[in-house]
């Protein structure tokens, strides 16, 4: 059989009609190795903001007169609104919201709609009194109206999502409604869904499509008749967000294209869908030249009379939510492709990686960028498939010229001479001497480094943790305390799903495995399935009917886990049940400051808490970040070699905060990206949620300048890469489930895993 990999483009040339976008188009995507010379696609630019540091861009309208009319939130998220007569050069003195609609302590402006004939639409948190929501409509001539929303279906008042009708009424969206009133006096003009869960709608031109009960239903959002079902358009949606059930930021805007187009712009890209068509075309897709990531929400979309497409982006998740509005017009003079394509290997997604990406393609547009994707999860493709599928191609000069090695097996690789030296750009970057030595060869050389760095934390009661030194010790620990387990105090929340207790444990065991010869450990191997089954067994004492810890259900959260590694092994993840009494101990990596107040707040507040190094097998290891490397057979090798340069760099290290801490010594040592010197700084709120049963909302605060230099101090001792080779790994934490879940023995587990581990190396 022949395994293909999954290869994402992130340029689409676009060939259209003398009539525009509106009109008939034609699309292909222009593959690296095609190498065509066709002009004419899609151009971001990002435009101007009425003010500096926006937290974010919440609504776009083209006025009657063409005015752009934009609401957003300011530097400290008060709602506000500009007006633009030149389509985002320029911005008039924006409108105070809380102002024009009567500031009151009592409440505070959430959402906001905007209309194309200047009026206004506002929904309020009352944050005293009966009524939790005001709704407020502000006309173009200055008359405020206040509706009281009580009649809305089975009583909901809460409204989640609103927007104008094209007639110039307001929809609302509740739990289980969807509604359109009037904008004169409120009244319940009709009532499109009721009862069932609606979790989302948009318009497009005249087309109302509501998202509700798993499906989507279409209607005349003018007259509020059905319309038939669009099943071309539905199925497209249906697997988008099927794709993107456990991301974690999720969103999808719509508006019209034409007399019966919908444009719409997703994670994916952006999209034209004439109704009764037989396809939804790609205008341009996700990535590199654009402003849209998984890490992004989209906000709102609009065209102007032109046919350019504005778009609202907002990453209000991050560290400092950012607000953009982009616009993307069509430049039929820029090459679809530029001249020089690099092609970059992902065994799997890293969406840090590609944000990484997208900041080298704004810096030099001249140099297109393809990512290939080895396991995809569509297509049943293993990472042994993957590897072997890279490995020929690489061989026959024909593979990527820049690898993210995550999860490849590096000295497989270095062994067999298909990496590049790179330690003239190490030697430039100026690496931390711990991190360098992790990868350096005897004869100086330098094949991969990891762009950052995570460092492996055991957090619990001070009087048991401090005793937990390696993996037994901490099996010890937890069989300590098995007969009081129950069904609200267990081991930690990752001990329930074998899978995911064994990957991260296999991450700091694994170096520990391999002997000199290259062969597996048998002993090594035996000892880990031991000590992660006997944290396991332990476990289990606690009631599992509450914990929900079926196989289905713990094979469900090792995807969730191997999906979004970063996020679900961060220490931060199930630290508050440890915090609450809930769990013995908690562990996971720290990638960032943010998560280092929030464990230091939490130790602040219960002094019972501490945390340490977190051993497996091995000892001092981190958690390598984006290992990068070149391919010795790179057909684009200058341009391969800028491209990991950049990622070394002092303002790339500087970024990306979240993904990990800097490898570049200037960057790590400097006090600016410690933040020192802002000790109980209120930084942010954090909340969790565990088997249905809310948490507290935590206050974190900013850490201690000693307790910074701590962290910053022990990264610096760590000596030894986590993880390695997926195949490796894969073939032990299959043989150690099946010893976990009682479907072997210890000795075959063993064998197990020596035997595909033997198969693999011999091949």
């Amino acid at each position: 059989m022949k395994y293909w990999r999954k290869r994402i483009v992130y340029m689409m040339a676009i060939m259209l009609s003398a009539g525009g976008i509106a009109g008939s188009m034609g699309s292909e995507i222009v593959l690296a190795e095609e190498k065509e010379t066709v002009k004419g696609r899609y151009a971001e630019q990002k435009l101007s903001l009425p003010e500096e540091n926006c937290k974010a861009v919440i609504d776009i309208c083209f006025l009657e007169d063409g005015t752009m009319r934009i609401a957003y939130r300011d530097s400290e998220a008060k709602l506000k609104t500009a007006d633009s007569k030149d389509q985002g050069k320029s911005w008039e003195t924006p409108r105070d919201l809380w102002e024009e609609f009567g500031k009151s302590e009592k409440a505070e402006p959430m959402k906001v709609n905007l209309s194309k004939d200047g009026g206004i639409f506002s929904s309020w948190n009352c944050l005293e009194g009966e009524n939790t929501f005001l709704a407020v409509y502000l006309s173009a001539e200055g008359t405020k109206k206040e509706f009281d929303l009580t009649q809305m279906p089975e009583g909901q008042g809460y409204v989640y999502k609103s927007q104008f009708s094209p007639s110039g009424n307001i929809l609302l969206m509740g739990d289980k409604f969807l509604c359109e009133i009037s904008r004169e006096d409120g009244r319940l003009i009709r009532t499109y869904e009721s009862g069932g869960y609606v979790t989302d709608f948009g318009i497009a031109g005249n087309q109302l499509l509501v998202f509700a009960d798993d499906t989507i239903h279409y209607y005349n959002a003018k007259t509020g008749d059905p319309l038939p079902e669009e099943t071309v358009f539905t199925e497209h949606l249906q697997m988008e967000s099927g794709e993107n059930t456990e991301e974690v930021v999720s969103s999808r805007v719509f508006t019209g294209m034409g007399e019966q187009g919908i444009l719409y712009v997703s994670k994916k890209g952006i999209y034209v869908y004439n109704l009764g068509g037989s396809v939804v075309e790609q205008l341009l897709s996700e990535g590199y030249l654009t402003g849209i990531s998984s890490k992004t929400e989209l906000m709102d979309v609009e065209t102007d009379a032109d046919g350019n497409i504005y778009l609202a982006v907002s990453d209000r998740y991050s560290d400092n939510p950012t607000g953009m509005l982009l616009k993307y017009g069509y430049d039929k003079e820029q090459e679809a492709v530029p001249g020089t394509e690099l092609d970059i290997y992902m065994l799997k997604r890293d969406t840090h990686m590609e944000q990484m990406i997208s900041l080298f393609q704004k810096e030099y547009p001249d140099i297109s960028v393809t990512v290939q994707e080895g396991m995809t999860g569509e297509d049943g493709v293993t990472a042994t498939d993957a590897m072997k599928n890279l490995n020929t191609e690489i061989m026959s000069g024909e593979g990527p010229d820049v690898l993210l090695m995550d999860n490849l097996d590096a000295e497989n690789y270095i062994e067999r001479g298909m990496l590049e030296d790179i330690s003239g750009i190490m030697e430039k970057a100026g690496i931390l001497e711990n991190i360098q030595k992790a990868y350096e060869e005897e004869d100086g050389s330098i094949y991969c480094m990891p762009v950052r760095f995570g460092i492996p934390i055991l957090a619990g009661g001070s009087g048991e943790i401090d005793n937990a030194v390696n993996l037994e010790k901490i099996a010890d620990m937890t069989e300590k305390y098995e007969n009081q387990y129950s069904d609200s105090f267990f081991p930690a929340y990752q001990t329930r799903w074998p899978g995911v207790m064994l990957r991260f444990f296999g991450e700091i065991s694994a170096s520990e495995w391999m002997k000199k010869d290259r062969t597996l450990d048998a002993e090594k191997v035996k000892d880990f399935f031991q000590q992660v089954n006997r944290i396991y067994q332990a476990g289990q004492k606690a009631g599992n009917a509450s914990l929900d810890s079926t196989y289905e259900y713990a094979e469900k959260m090792e995807r969730i886990y191997d999906k979004n590694r970063r996020e679900e092994s961060s220490l931060n993840s199930y630290l508050v049940p440890c915090a609450d009494g809930q769990a013995l101990f908690s562990y996971g990596y720290l990638f960032s400051l943010e998560e280092l107040f929030l464990l230091t707040t939490i130790e602040k507040q219960n002094s019972d808490i501490s945390h340490r190094l977190l051993n497996g097998q091995a000892e001092n290891c981190f958690s390598p970040e984006m290992i990068m490397g070149i391919s010795v057979k790179a057909r684009e090798k200058e341009a391969a070699e800028l491209f990991v340069s950049f990622l070394f760099s002092e303002e790339q290290q500087k970024n990306n905060k979240e993904a990990g801490f800097p490898v570049r010594k200037s960057v790590y040592d400097s006090e600016e990206y410690w933040e020192l010197g802002q000790e109980g700084n209120i930084e942010y709120g954090f909340s969790s949620a565990y088997n249905g049963e809310s948490h507290d909302m935590i206050t974190v605060v900013h850490s201690a300048d000693d307790q910074i230099k701590e962290i910053q101090k022990l990264g610096k001792t760590l000596t030894m890469p986590s993880g390695g080779s997926r195949i490796i790994q894969d073939s032990v934490l299959e043989a150690g489930k099946r010893y976990l879940y009682g479907g072997t023995d210890l000795d075959k587990a063993v064998e197990q895993a020596v035997s595909q581990v033997k198969l693999y190396l011999a091949e």
